[in-house]
């Protein structure tokens, strides 16, 4: 069951039909994006495809493999490409790859998250080390804001 889902849920965002991409959400699934921020729900996942990705690239590649399922929870390495439409970076292409976090409900998907380097994807579009600075600030406080127990780990002395 889950490589079925994490083949579908590839193909529906390179194939852009953000119905049958969100089809595999719970109602009130949640997808955890790297860059774009969290989405809850079938619509705001949809609005995610269009307003987001597709706003910002092109010619999407994704490919899960080497999965891991238990108890309903699932991980899977991947691999991702895109062209970058986004005006300063136009035409760029990024590949990267990072881990996959599921958890489901009924063969739903009520949580997915990501483990990336995007340091790899901003170095690939040329984006300013200044720029680059604050963005990883801004993860990281996002990284303790979500976990009570690395916000101590990083407190302590």
């Amino acid at each position: 069951m889950f490589d079925k889902t994490t083949k579908k849920l590839t193909h529906h965002l390179c194939q852009k039909d953000e119905n049958k991409f969100a089809g595999l959400f719970a109602n009130d699934g949640v997808y955890h994006d790297y860059i774009y921020g969290t989405f809850i729900g079938k619509q705001n996942i949809k609005k995610m495809i269009d307003n987001f990705f597709y706003r910002d690239a092109r010619n999407f590649y994704w490919e899960m493999y080497d999965h891991i399922y238990k108890d309903n929870i699932g991980y899977a390495k991947y691999r991702f490409s895109f062209i970058s439409i986004i005006p300063d970076y136009y035409g760029k292409k990024v590949v990267l790859s990072g881990i996959s976090f599921f958890r489901f409900e009924h063969d739903k998907i009520i949580e997915y998250s990501e483990c990336v380097n995007g340091g790899i994807a901003m170095v690939q579009l040329g984006v300013k080390p200044e720029k680059m600075e604050k963005v990883f600030l801004k993860w990281f406080k996002q990284a303790l804001d979500n976990d009570d127990k690395l916000k101590l780990l990083n407190n302590s002395t």
